[in-house]
């Protein structure tokens, strides 16, 4: 089942690099960077158990400030022409949970793969950045929304090194909350999790930090690492509580090419 997950993205990763590449060039884009990588992630949220995931990275910047960026499961367009402002659609993948480590979660009804989709507004000013999006899923998977605030800081270290610090909270509605951290009583029955009744609210707090080092004229590394601290009753749930870890991490590396 992981590997038709891990196929899945691969194959839908292909085919947007390719029309994303095709549009770039047909669009005389004024820079576009082409990646792929593999990081670990928790293998369902609230996880203490890790798997390996691919990581792919496209950034096509235009001259007017339009782009496109694509890291991982999350991707966004910006569609204003501003050095500030910027806003536009956002995506994020989150497989199904479903053939996972932990046999008690594993007994749990499966949530198939979500597709949040949705949009976000924000600015950039200098090194400081801000934004807040909004999603909601369209693929049948979890039926929820999530609204998530976003901060951010660049530090320019030299012409090729380069950080990111970001920070983050997500405010997620009933239906997400149910899908991923409730326990209804066929639930704790199949799994022997106690029922566990959990309701819309602030679900995680986090912190992201990205680095990118690039001492070639074309070719570059960029590493990532993310943490999140579940909170409410995400954090709460037996799913996380009993058999899983509040702490989440995620990291990885990739290669990048500069065209």
């Amino acid at each position: 089942m992981k590997d038709r997950k891990t196929q899945m993205i691969l194959m839908v990763g292909a085919a947007i690099v390719c029309l994303i590449a095709a549009l770039a060039s047909s669009a005389q884009a004024a820079d576009v960077s082409l990646g792929a990588g593999v990081g670990l992630a928790p293998d369902y949220e609230g996880s203490e158990d890790y798997e390996a995931v691919p990581l792919p990275y496209v950034n096509v910047f235009w001259s007017n400030h339009m782009s496109i960026n694509w890291l991982g499961n999350k991707a966004k367009v910006n569609f204003i022409p501003s050095p500030i402002w910027k806003g536009g659609l956002v995506g994020e993948y989150i497989a199904e949970r479903d053939d996972v480590d932990n046999n008690q979660v594993d007994r749990l009804e499966d949530v198939d793969t979500s597709i949040m989709l949705g949009g976000f507004l924000g600015f950039e000013y200098e090194n400081w950045s801000a934004s807040i999006e909004a999603m909601q899923d369209v693929a049948d998977g979890n039926d929820g929304a999530i609204v998530r605030l976003n901060g951010g800081y660049k530090i320019p270290i030299d012409p090729s090194w380069s950080l990111a610090l970001g920070a983050f909270t997500t405010w997620a509605d009933d239906d997400y909350m149910e899908a991923y951290f409730e326990i209804d009583f066929a639930d704790a029955v199949r799994s022997g999790l106690s029922t566990f009744d959990a309701d819309s609210g602030f679900k995680d707090v986090g912190l992201n930090l990205t680095a990118s080092y690039k001492p070639w004229e074309r070719w570059g590394l960029m590493g990532l690492l993310s943490y999140k601290r579940l909170l409410g009753d995400a954090e709460d749930s037996p799913v996380v509580d009993d058999e899983g870890d509040a702490n989440q991490f995620v990291g990885g590396i990739l290669v990048f090419y500069k065209f």
